[in-house]
């Protein structure tokens, strides 16, 4: 299974045209919403529309880490669109409150619920004087905890989003859900708040129109305890600073990881790059 996942919806008709034109055969899903951003929800109509297109084989919809002021908004709007009825739809689900509030048919976990260690830049150098066992511990999902899967299970969950990477994925597989990966990029962190929207200077909901793409963040200055000042970070330290990118609320590191054997599907997000046909045979051929 391949998903062509966006939260801009006016790429849906490059997304559908790329599909058309490439043979890949069936297992083609398209995502719509967002994993942070409550502004980000397709209207229902949308959903309905991109779930009627006839080279698709279902509709994803993603919904997002939610805060409690609009927590009352999104449930009401989780549960409208359930009760649409739309042939082969998928709700992810990023918020446990959401989760636990709503009637979900066979909800999947996404990453802010699923949390790995592995999509953080540095931690093979935080890890590098730890034993084995500690190393296999840390570099788990949260629901390689027995009790917290179990919870989730018992809230219906059925299918998990990770990171593709290497270690998670292998943690992933020893999971009794469905395992569904994210190609090239790995979630850092959300930010309570919209980076994004400070950058621009633009209240929410009004700043919904830069998240489109990302933005690239690069290591300026690092606060220095001796001079307690900010100062131009040295050799050492921008050599394993990587580029980080941000979307939203949300920042992203690469993933070079193209091995998805055993896993049960491909997310593509197409806001993090732009779609072709060399995405989608790399996605489709890992998998």
């Amino acid at each position: 299974m391949i998903e062509l996942r966006t939260s801009d919806y006016s790429k849906i008709e490059a997304i559908t045209g790329l599909i058309e034109d490439v043979d890949i055969g069936s297992g083609l899903r398209i995502g719509v919403g967002s994993e942070a951003c409550v502004h980000k929800l397709p209207a229902t109509l949308e959903i309905a529309q991109v779930s009627d297109l006839d080279c698709i084989d279902g509709v994803t919809l993603i919904t997002p880490i939610t805060p409690q002021k609009h927590f009352d908004r999104v449930c009401g709007y989780v549960n409208e669109v359930a009760d649409l009825g739309i042939r082969n739809l998928r709700i992810v689900v990023n918020d446990l409150g959401i989760l636990y509030s709503c009637e979900i048919y066979r909800p999947v976990a996404g990453r802010g619920i699923v949390h790995t260690s592995e999509a953080c830049p540095w931690v093979d150098h935080i890890l590098r004087d730890e034993s084995d066992y500690v190393r296999d511990a840390y570099l788990q999902t949260n629901l390689n905890y027995s009790r917290t899967c179990a919870l989730l299970k018992d809230l219906g969950i059925e299918g998990i989003e990770i990171d593709l990477l290497p270690r998670t994925v292998a943690a992933a597989r020893r999971l009794d859900f469905d395992v569904y990966a994210h190609f090239g990029y790995a979630v850092v962190a959300y930010a309570r708040s919209c980076h994004t929207a400070r950058f621009y200077s633009e209240l929410p909901p009004l700043c919904t129109q830069f998240c489109n793409s990302p933005l690239e963040l690069e290591l300026r200055d690092i606060f220095d305890l001796e001079s307690l000042s900010f100062a131009p970070p040295d050799a050492d330290v921008k050599e394993v600073f990587p580029v980080l990118y941000l979307l939203g609320n949300t920042i992203y590191m690469k993933s070079d990881c193209r091995d998805a054997a055993g896993v049960d599907g491909v997310i593509v997000n197409c806001d993090m790059c732009t779609p072709s046909s060399k995405i989608l045979w790399l996605s489709g051929n890992s998998s």
